[in-house]
């Protein structure tokens, strides 16, 4: 039995009470069991913060996922020149079928790059189908260079280089467009110093990542071949040649240039918060505000295509993007001057 003195070990068991007292005690086994009641309700449920954030990092992660695949998509259906004719036609009899590969587009220097062959009919072959008969001529007007290529006889075939002239603006980049209008293509072989045009077709072809090539015929191949090179030229169907920035080029560009914009969102969130004394003051941050600073230039060198300094980017994306991590950093070395104070005087 134990005296009045001595403690009792098990005086706050399930039912016991204090003399005097009354309050029934709860169980802890049945506590712990009632569902959503008790302690072990509380650490089992989900807490409300929780609940909405999952969600959002859920979309986050859905946007960021389709904006990828979206790029990515566009991209591989990019690059693809978009002739008249879906397949090469076959070279009419007596004639050529030019063949024009659009190998690039220099916006800067407003030229396109483009090779040269030809595939002859039967006709204009010598005993083997790797020579031909007679000299073969192509006129392609106007390009930056000699006009009329030279495909000679009794030799392989060979392309030839050839840069069309287009014109376009290159500070309008994503969305600058560059065009050939009256392009004429003509072939002419020639015997005894005469020229003799021969009835041609023309086909183009090439793949130019980052860019999408049109070209469209304007006017209709005349039935009979002219008998003068003047009238061939003067018949010959006109080809204009356009090429603008793909879809993936510009996706590419607005995501590099959102990224661009989100840099100094986060700086000014920063130096903001911590200026008006809402979180502790980092030093450190400082340095981290400075390389935002110096990714700039080399984050806005990367964009495809290469638009020269002066373009409307600059004007309203990368000024103010600097604009934005200078008066951040400006505003943390505020905030640094206001709060951090030296330990004697705190």
């Amino acid at each position: 039995m134990l005296s009045a003195g001595m403690p009792r070990p098990y005086a706050r068991c399930v039912g016991d009470t204090t003399p005097g007292d009354t309050t029934p005690r709860a169980d802890p086994v049945a506590e712990s069991t009632v569902p959503g009641g008790g302690a072990s309700a509380a650490h089992t449920s989900t807490p409300p913060e929780r609940r909405r954030t999952v969600p959002r990092i859920a979309a986050v992660v859905a946007i960021c996922v389709i904006v990828y695949a979206l790029v990515v998509t566009l991209y591989a259906a990019s690059g693809a020149v978009r002739s008249p004719n879906p397949k090469e036609p076959k070279p009419p009899t007596g004639g050529v079928t030019v063949v024009l590969s659009v190998e690039s587009v220099d916006a800067a220097a407003q030229r396109s790059d483009v090779s040269v062959q030809i595939d002859p009919s039967e006709k204009l072959y010598s005993g083997n189908e790797f020579a031909l008969r007679h000299d073969v001529h192509v006129i392609v007007s106007p390009i930056d260079g000699e006009q009329t290529l030279d495909f000679p006889a009794h030799s392989a075939q060979t392309t030839k280089p050839v840069r069309i002239f287009t014109d376009g603006e290159i500070g309008t980049w994503p969305f600058d467009s560059y065009h050939a209008d009256e392009l004429i293509v003509v072939a002419y072989t020639k015997s005894d110093g005469v020229a003799h045009p021969i009835p041609a077709k023309v086909w183009f072809t090439g793949d130019v990542p980052g860019w999408r090539v049109d070209v469209s015929l304007k006017g209709e191949v005349p039935h009979a071949v002219p008998s003068t090179l003047v009238g061939a030229v003067a018949s010959a169907p006109t080809i204009d040649f356009r090429a603008t920035r793909s879809s993936s080029t510009v996706a590419f560009a607005f995501v590099l240039l959102a990224l661009l914009v989100v840099m100094p969102s986060l700086v000014l969130f920063v130096a903001i918060t911590a200026f008006r004394g809402k979180r502790k003051l980092e030093p450190s941050f400082m340095g981290w505000m400075g390389a935002m600073l110096f990714a700039t230039i080399p984050l806005r060198t990367f964009l495809p295509g290469s638009p020269p300094i002066g373009s409307w980017i600059d004007f309203t994306v990368v000024l103010w993007v600097v604009v934005g991590l200078v008066t951040g950093l400006a505003v943390y070395v505020a905030a640094w001057a206001r709060w951090s104070l030296p330990e004697a005087k705190k």
